[in-house]
C-alpha cells in the first residue's frame, strides 16, 4: 500500500470517528410550546451525550444572542430571568426540562440547550431551537354532563382542559358537592390535559340549576362553564289550596298544586277513594257541616302521591242540642244547654225578666256547653238562647220540683194522715165507752156523780170473749194524747159526739 492509499485510509477513520461521537450529543426537544400568559410553561427536553466519565454536570439554557436565561449560578443570568426559571428533574440523568413562570410576551424565544460535562466536554444543541407561542387567554373548557336525569340517579360530569404547566396544573372547582377525581393525561410538544371528574346522586332540588364547572390556572386566570341540570321526580309537596272558611249552603273553590318534573295531572277522590273529578280545580256545591272529607292526586311519569284528606270548615248558625237539660242533685239545681255551632256560640239564659251569663262555658270543636247554677225560685222554666255571627237559637228548659217544696208536700201528707188517725180514734172512744156502762147514754151525768167509771180488766181465759172491749181499753193505754181520758170524761163530750 503506498502512501496515498494510507493517507486516505487514516483520513476515513477520522471522518468516521467523528461522525460517531457527534451522533451521541442528541437531544428531544419540541419545537414549539403554547405557554398562557401570566401563568407557567414548562419545556420538556431530554438529552444523550457519548459516553464519558463525566464529574459533573452543568446545564444552561440560551437565547439566540446567547444570553443565559437559566444557570444554576443566578448571577450569571438575564436579571429578567431570575426567580422565573428552573431546571425541573435531574440533568445528571439527561433531564434537561425548563420552567419559566410569570410567562410574559417578550419570553418567545427561541431558546436552546447547552450542557457542560466536567472534566470531559461541553455541547451546544444549536439545531433544536424551541419557541413559546403565548396565549393570553386560556382555551374553552370542554364540558360533559347529563342534563336528563332522574331523581335517585348517580351522575357523572367532566371538565377538561389543555395547559402547558404540569408543575402547577389548573385547580378545578365545582358548584355542585359530590366525589372528585383528578386526571391528567400528557400529549405531545409539551402539552398536557387535565380532567376533574364529579359524581354525586341526583335530588329533585336540582332541577333547573346550574352545574358549574370553574377552572383557575397557576398564576391567577380563570374561566368557568355550566349546564342547566333536568331532573325528573315524581310530585312532591302536593296540597289542597281553598278558602279558609265557607258558609253553609255556599260554593267552595278547590286547587291542587304540586311541585312535579315533567308537571303533574290531577285527579280528586272522596275519603274512601271514590273518584270525584279529573283536573287541577274541584267545584263544591252547597257545602254543610256534614260534607264529606277529599284529597286530590298529583300523577306524573314517575309516580302517584295523594295529598292529606281535607276537611272543609263550614261555618253554620247554632243549633241547641233536643238533650239540653235541667237538672238536681244533693239540692243543687243545674241547667246545660248544648250547643253546636262554627264558630262557638255564646249562651244566655233568661229567667223570668232576667237575661243571665252562663256560669261556666266549654267549648270542645263545635260544641259550646253553656252552664248555669243559681236561685231559680219557684219558676218552672228557664229559656236558653245560642247566637254567633251566623245566627241565633232558643230552647225553653223546664225545671225540676224544688227539693224543699217536696218537703211541704210530704209534711202537708204527713199531717193530714194523722188528722184522719185522730177523728178515727175518737170515735172508736165513744163507741167503746157506750159498752162499758151498766145504764143508758142518757144517764151518763147521773152515773157520775153517783160513782166513777171504771176500766174493766178481764181474766185472760175470757179475753176472747169480750175482745171488742178488752180492745178499746188497749187504745186508751197505748195512745199518750188519751192519757187523761177516763172518770172524768164531761157529759158534754158525749154529749157533742
Amino acid at each position: 500500500m503506498d502512501v496515498w492509499q494510507w493517507l486516505l485510509f487514516f483520513i476515513c477513520i477520522c471522518v468516521k470517528v467523528t461522525q460517531t461521537e457527534a451522533s451521541s450529543w442528541t437531544i428531544a426537544v419540541p419545537s414549539s410550546v403554547k405557554g398562557l400568559l401570566g401563568s407557567c410553561v414548562v419545556i420538556p427536553c431530554s438529552y444523550n451525550y457519548p459516553n464519558a466519565k463525566v464529574q459533573t454536570f452543568t446545564g444552561i439554557w440560551t437565547n439566540d444572542g446567547n444570553q443565559v436565561i437559566y444557570h444554576p449560578t443566578e448571577s450569571k443570568m438575564l436579571e429578567q430571568y431570575r426567580r422565573r426559571t428552573k431546571l425541573l428533574g435531574d440533568v445528571s440523568k439527561s433531564n434537561c426540562s425548563l420552567m419559566i413562570e410569570n410567562l410574559q410576551q417578550n419570553d418567545g424565544g427561541p431558546f436552546h440547550f447547552r450542557i457542560e460535562l466536567g472534566g470531559y466536554n461541553s455541547f451546544s444543541y444549536l439545531n433544536k431551537k424551541v419557541s413559546i407561542s403565548m396565549i393570553r387567554e386560556p382555551n374553552a373548557i370542554d364540558f360533559s354532563a347529563h342534563e336528563d336525569i332522574k331523581e335517585g340517579q348517580p351522575v357523572s360530569a367532566s371538565c377538561s382542559v389543555f395547559h402547558s404547566c404540569p408543575t402547577y396544573p389548573p385547580a378545578f372547582h365545582w358548584s355542585h358537592s359530590g366525589e372528585q377525581h383528578f386526571q391528567a393525561q400528557k400529549l405531545h410538544d409539551g402539552q398536557w390535559k387535565a380532567t376533574s371528574i364529579l359524581m354525586f346522586r341526583s335530588n329533585r332540588t336540582d332541577h333547573n340549576k346550574l352545574l358549574q364547572c370553574r377552572v383557575t390556572y397557576h398564576g391567577g386566570k380563570h374561566q368557568e362553564t355550566s349546564k342547566t341540570l333536568k331532573v325528573k321526580y315524581a310530585p312532591v309537596n302536593v296540597k289542597v289550596e281553598y278558602q279558609s272558611d265557607v258558609n253553609e249552603g255556599e260554593t267552595a273553590h278547590l286547587k291542587c298544586s304540586s311541585d312535579a318534573n315533567p308537571v303533574s295531572s290531577y285527579e280528586w277522590h272522596s275519603e274512601t277513594g271514590v273518584l270525584l273529578n279529573k283536573g287541577q280545580t274541584y267545584t263544591m256545591t252547597n257545602v254543610s257541616r256534614h260534607s264529606k272529607p277529599v284529597y286530590c292526586t298529583a300523577v306524573n311519569e314517575e309516580g302517584r302521591v295523594k295529598s292529606s284528606t281535607l276537611k272543609l270548615n263550614v261555618l253554620y248558625g247554632p243549633d241547641i242540642e233536643t238533650y239540653s237539660k235541667c237538672s238536681s242533685y244533693n239540692g243543687i239545681v243545674k241547667c246545660d244547654c248544648i250547643v253546636q255551632s262554627r264558630p262557638p256560640s255564646m249562651v244566655h239564659f233568661v229567667l223570668g225578666d232576667r237575661v243571665l251569663p252562663s256560669t261556666t262555658v266549654e267549648t270542645n270543636g263545635s260544641v259550646t256547653t253553656g252552664t248555669l247554677q243559681t236561685d231559680f225560685r219557684s219558676f218552672r222554666f228557664v229559656h236558653c238562647l245560642a247566637n254567633n255571627t251566623l245566627g241565633n237559637a232558643n230552647l225553653t228548659l223546664s225545671l225540676p220540683v224544688n227539693d224543699n217544696m217536696q218537703y211541704i208536700f210530704i209534711a202537708s201528707g204527713t199531717g193530714v194522715i194523722l188528722l184522719i188517725i185522730l177523728i178515727a180514734t175518737a170515735v172508736g172512744v165513744k163507741k167503746c165507752t157506750r159498752r162499758s156502762g151498766e145504764t143508758p147514754p142518757s144517764d151518763l151525768s147521773t152515773m157520775k156523780s153517783e160513782r166513777p167509771v171504771e176500766i174493766p180488766h178481764y181474766a185472760p181465759a175470757r179475753r176472747k170473749e169480750n175482745y171488742e172491749d178488752a180492745h178499746c181499753n188497749d187504745i186508751y193505754t197505748n195512745f199518750h194524747i188519751y192519757g187523761n181520758v177516763g172518770t172524768d170524761l164531761d157529759e158534754s163530750v158525749y154529749a157533742n159526739v
